[in-house]
């Protein structure tokens, strides 16, 4: 069960692959890159809306209209000053992660493919503009480019988390076109990332349909196993 993007797939099997299915896997399109900031700070976020701390996770991106425009440009590859991003707080939900005087903070921004800025300062300022005094607040900080990114995790081509763009053609058909996506040319090998339908979320459905996929081919298993948890019985 490989569950690696196709660029790495390819990577990994190399010539015991079909070259015309190496072909195919070669033409899959990545998309947009994210860039991440970690924060140490001495306290909360100290957001204009005192409501909006109460969300572990924050989106910012301003209106729908700002929203559309920079990520319009971001696919397209041009650089924005004030890119879409996500905060997160995790002490807020779960408070051991802070203590007295230090807490983390992280976020991420979206920019375009491959992007090789230090994204810190550019996150920074965004937070900033929602919370007021956030970068009085910062005691340590360090930055991960889009182009870093694939250097930490080889899966993340040119900073794509979702381990391929979501054209209308690869929603259905990911990485290639085949009756059984999560199959390969190779016996027995299966594909179970991202880069295999429904694509990228927390659903964690590519591993599932991927099992379902070997399951069925070498059990004869036509029924998907249970997956409840299992109530102890009592004596």
């Amino acid at each position: 069960m490989m569950d690696v993007s196709a660029k790495e797939f390819s990577a990994i099997a190399g010539p015991r692959l079909p070259p015309r299915y190496r072909r195919a896997l070669g033409r899959f399109r990545y998309g947009p890159g994210a860039a991440k900031a970690d924060f140490l700070v001495s306290e909360p976020i100290p957001w204009s809306n005192p409501l909006v701390g109460r969300a572990g996770t924050v989106h910012l991106g301003g209106t729908h209209a700002d929203i559309s425009r920079q990520e319009t440009a971001t696919v397209a590859g041009r650089r924005v000053d004030a890119p879409f991003m996500l905060v997160a707080d995790p002490a807020v939900t779960d408070p051991s992660r802070a203590s007295a005087h230090a807490r983390p903070v992280w976020a991420y921004a979206h920019v375009p493919h491959g992007d090789d800025r230090d994204p810190t300062d550019m996150i920074r300022r965004r937070i900033e503009e929602y919370a007021p005094g956030f970068s009085d607040t910062i005691v340590a900080s360090r930055g991960f480019s889009a182009a870093r990114y694939e250097t930490y995790n080889p899966n993340y081509v040119g900073g794509d988390i979702a381990a391929g763009a979501m054209t209308p053609r690869q929603i259905l058909m990911r990485p290639t076109p085949r009756w059984d996506p999560y199959t390969t040319p190779l016996p027995g090998v299966y594909l179970c990332s991202a880069s295999t339908p429904p694509g990228p979320s927390v659903h964690g459905m590519c591993g599932y349909l991927a099992a379902l996929s070997a399951l069925r081919r070498h059990h004869g298993m036509t029924t998907p196993p249970d997956l409840s948890p299992r109530q102890k019985e009592l004596p």
